[in-house]
């Protein structure tokens, strides 16, 4: 378990420098303590304690949070900027002492009061204007119900708002959120299309059905010829870890589990295809399911789909995981049968772990538009 745990953390150590070489050649300071990430990937980009995260449409959400090294409760802003729409749209998820999300809120900014919150906790146009006004001074953002008060912290906010701007096209521009005063004029970008995937026809979770025994005898016997659990992708090697270890019993980390056995589990998607699915990798609080399409009529060379999946209902493989054990962020992808193969159709984070059960927002990087055939 120590060594593979080792190269994990090795494996990882490595993606972070990779990325703080990627920040210094877009000319933003790679400190240990400043910004990192991408916004159209994973967490997004993100300094201090606010992160901006785009989808493959140009859409960006920018997200601010509570001080985490304060006692603050949780709370947060969430800015939603399309591209070439002057203001984005505000709100607001907060949580009181009860866990409840509170009614009548009020923002106050530097000591001021610019109004109640819809009722939806949404921000009004004039609030979120005077809010984006102020994001390049010392910011004191604060939101007052009768009985409580949160502060949102202001740190790592115009960075990130910069980043939003650089990604849509308007520094410099009128459309600028914080850099309109800057010489480096942009072209603001056009809002692209949202891929469509037409979603085929997959035998629904009520209806049962099942392989014949000889069916499901013929794939348990060749299974691990077909995928070849031998292969470095799968099982790794002393430098690397594997994506689907457990798929192969001399494995690393399938010898940490002795005690328990691991099956593969047929599961028809319609009359001429079956999906196939093993465990592969646990870690502390997550883990990850291999997925492999089979034609039944050419068995013998199975599709891989992921090997971080966690479930699989009516046409479509789910992977979920949490950011840390109390389940406060999470991301997740979905994948969709579309008649030949599963192709992606949604990818997003839940944003930062700050205290918020099941994560405080929806920030895609991935959005479809999936329609029945």
């Amino acid at each position: 378990m120590t060594n593979y745990l080792t190269r994990y953390c090795t494996k990882h150590s490595i993606f972070i420098l990779t990325l703080m070489g990627l920040m210094g050649a877009t000319g933003l300071p790679a400190t240990a303590s400043d910004a990192f990430g991408t916004p159209f990937s994973n967490n997004g980009f993100e300094k201090d304690d606010w992160q901006v995260v785009c989808d493959n449409t140009l859409t960006c959400r920018a997200a601010g949070y509570q001080d985490e090294t304060t006692e603050t409760k949780p709370a947060s802003i969430m800015l939603v900027a399309k591209p070439k729409v002057a203001l984005p749209e505000g709100y607001v998820k907060l949580i009181d002492d009860n866990r409840n999300k509170p009614q009548t809120i009020q923002l106050w900014l530097n000591g001021k009061n610019y109004g109640n919150l819809s009722p939806k906790l949404q921000l009004t146009s004039q609030q979120t204007q005077q809010l984006l006004n102020s994001a390049d001074n010392n910011l004191s953002i604060v939101l007052k119900s009768p009985k409580m008060t949160w502060q949102i912290s202001d740190k790592g906010m115009n960075a990130v708002l910069l980043k939003l701007d650089e990604v849509q096209g308007r520094v410099g521009t009128k459309l600028a959120l914080v850099s309109k005063n800057n010489p480096n004029l942009q072209t603001p970008k056009d809002q692209r299309p949202q891929p469509i995937i037409h979603k085929a026809y997959a035998y629904p979770d009520d209806t049962r059905h099942s392989l014949t025994p000889a069916k499901k005898a013929y794939f348990n016997n060749n299974i691990n010829k077909w995928i070849n659990i031998n292969a470095k992708q799968f099982i790794g090697s002393k430098d690397s870890m594997g994506e689907c270890e457990l798929i192969n019993p001399a494995s690393e980390q399938s010898q940490n589990y002795k005690s328990e056995t691991f099956e593969w589990t047929f599961s028809p998607i319609d009359a001429n295809n079956t999906l196939a699915s093993h465990p592969c990798w646990r870690a502390a609080y997550n883990e990850g399911y291999g997925y492999w399409l089979i034609n039944n009529a050419k068995p013998n060379q199975p599709q891989l789909i992921t090997t971080s999946g966690i479930s699989y209902a009516n046409g479509q493989i789910s992977s979920a995981s949490k950011g840390r054990g109390i389940g406060d962020c999470w991301s997740g992808t979905v994948w969709t049968w579309n008649g030949k193969t599963f192709v992606k159709s949604s990818e997003l984070t839940t944003g930062m772990c700050r205290g918020f059960e099941g994560g405080a927002w929806e920030l895609p990087t991935y959005v479809t538009k999936v329609v029945k055939n």
